[in-house]
């Protein structure tokens, strides 16, 4: 069940990050019209669409997370595989939590800097939910460390196992 709905996670992500990017469209669905519209409140479009890779990151992770959750289904939760896996998983997250953060700011600045005449520059006022990156960069940071402990059991395993 757990792999399943990790593949279900993994195509919303996907479907989020190409949502984003795309921004706003219609659909005709029958007689049926949807209006798919996609509205950050908190940073400009560019700098929403910019951000949006960080979906991408995601949903890699959440790849990596279903390898580590296969491999543990098929009883090799101390494999070295498996912890590579989940120490991929951790990593990633902390990639798409840190892109997430930044990008979009990156964006912005270089957007500020870069591409409008000096007299122009007008620096918006930027509303981050920076509690959710604290909140993922801490599971990530939670998740490599289980990963590291999960493999030091495995190298103790074996180096009882040679003594014995």
């Amino acid at each position: 069940m757990g792999l399943f709905l990790c593949w279900i996670a993994t195509a919303v992500a996907l479907a989020g990050g190409v949502v984003t990017i795309v921004g706003s469209f219609d659909v005709n669905v029958g007689q049926t019209r949807l209006l798919i519209r996609f509205n950050e409140l908190y940073v400009p479009e560019y700098a929403s669409r910019t951000g949006a890779l960080s979906y991408f990151a995601f949903s890699y992770a959440l790849w990596r997370l279903s390898a580590f959750l296969r491999l543990s289904r098929a009883g090799q939760v101390f494999a070295a595989d498996t912890t590579a896996h989940l120490r991929a998983f951790g990593r990633w997250l902390l990639i798409a939590a840190t892109a997430a953060a930044v990008l979009p700011l990156l964006a912005m600045a270089i957007h500020q800097f870069a591409f409008l005449p000096p007299g122009a520059r007008y620096v918006p006022p930027i509303r981050m939910p920076l509690f959710n990156g604290i909140f993922v960069i801490a599971v990530a940071t939670l998740v490599m460390t289980i990963s590291r402990v999960i493999d030091e059991g495995r190298r103790f395993r074996e180096e009882l196992e040679e003594i014995v």
